[in-house]
């Protein structure tokens, strides 16, 4: 399998969150290989993506044969048992792939990072952290960490925060928060009882205003975010 403009990615390991990355993968466009060695699980997918490989991914003859050794990144997904992602992703990470494995312990992550592994998935504890900061402010939901206390955070604009621009507001100033995005309700549905509607406005302006029910997608500190949400 050649690389190509759009990287492709390989799952391997179809449990509850392999499931849910692929079926996400696809819907968002990505060329994604679903790789399990249970055929009832790759039927799940098979209509979402046209990759789906029965195999032992452990068999590092099948990983090149099956091109898995030229994909641009391989999430090893597998949850029961630790030996296969260890032996997976160092046979993925010598072929020059770029390897994401799940870990269920800290010893279990320091020996992924030990052997080069890019990006530790923690699907658990990342669901129950993030759970966390919505339950406990909300109005805040954490979408993705990226590390050294940085996330993107999705806000509801405070209250006080309506009806004024970004460039009057100086959130980069005052709370060292990047405004990325805004999300703004479609106009029809204002008025609905239905679930509302949110559409992104694209990059905002300094002089873009902040209107009631708006949701401010952020890049900053979870800290910083707290303090700006306590102006509600």
């Amino acid at each position: 399998m050649k690389k190509n403009k759009n990287p492709q990615i390989a799952v391997i390991g179809l449990g509850a969150f392999g499931m849910a990355l692929v079926k996400t993968l696809a819907k968002e466009g990505g060329e994604v290989i679903a790789v399990d060695n249970n055929m009832n699980h790759l039927d799940e997918v098979k209509d979402l993506t046209k990759h789906t490989i029965c195999f032992d991914a452990t068999d590092p003859v099948q990983l090149k044969s099956h091109g898995i050794t030229d994909v641009d990144i391989a999430v090893i997904s597998i949850g029961e048992h630790f030996e296969p992602v260890v032996l997976i992703a160092m046979e993925l990470i010598n072929a020059g792939v770029k390897v994401y494995g799940r870990a269920n312990s800290k010893t279990q992550e320091l020996i992924l990072k030990n052997i080069g592994v890019a990006k530790i998935i923690h699907p658990e504890r990342q669901v129950a952290e993030r759970m966390g900061v919505t339950l406990h402010h909300p109005g805040m939901e954490d979408l993705l960490e990226l590390g050294d206390g940085l996330s993107i955070f999705e806000l509801d604009v405070p209250e006080k925060m309506v009806g004024y621009s970004l460039k009057e507001l100086q959130l980069r100033r005052r709370y060292g928060i990047n405004i990325l995005t805004i999300k703004r309700m479609h106009n029809d549905e204002k008025s609905q009882n239905a679930s509302p509607k949110y559409m992104s406005k694209g990059v905002p302006s300094g002089e873009t205003t902040l209107e009631q029910n708006d949701k401010l997608i952020v890049f900053g500190d979870k800290d910083n975010c707290e303090k700006m949400m306590e102006l509600n």
